[in-house]
Order: C-alpha cells, then structure tokens, then sequence
C-alpha cells in the first residue's frame, strides 16, 4: 500500500487538537495502516479516540477537525474547517 501525503496544515491542527508532538511523529501517526485503508476504500473520514475526524482526500490527509464538529456540515464555499 501507498503512503498518505499529510498536509502541512494536517499536521498543524493535529498538533493543536489532539497531541502536541513533532511533525514527523504527526506524519507516522497519520500513515498508519487504518488511514490507508480508509483512504484505499475511499472513506472521507476517520475519527480517532478523542473524537477528532482526520479527513481524507484523494491520497491525502487534508485536516483534523475539532471533537464538536459535525462533519455533515462541511461545505467548501463557507467552512474555513474544510481547509
């Protein structure tokens, strides 16, 4: 299987919203092998045990939103969080 490209801005909202840590250890964490299934099966998200959603598009991992996100209300045109 193929790796995810994590995007800087991926990388930056998972180190405010769900641990503190370096990018390289956000990059690890973010290819494990659940993210490339989900990505592979085309899943948009996948929630990790805090609640945050990590979004997946397109082989690549786009953003972490926050817990109290619902994602049903994603819309590019006005949600700064789909960034």
């Amino acid at each position: 299987m193929s790796e995810l490209f994590v995007t800087p801005h991926a990388i930056q909202r998972y180190r405010e919203r769900v641990e503190d840590v370096s990018p390289l250890e956000v990059d690890r964490r973010l290819n494990e092998p659940v993210f490339i299934r989900a990505a592979y099966f085309g899943a948009p998200f996948v929630k990790l045990g805090g609640g945050q959603r990590v979004v997946i598009k397109s082989w690549r991992v786009i953003t972490v939103l926050p817990s109290d996100h619902v994602p049903g209300s994603l819309d590019r045109r006005r949600d700064h969080l789909f960034e």
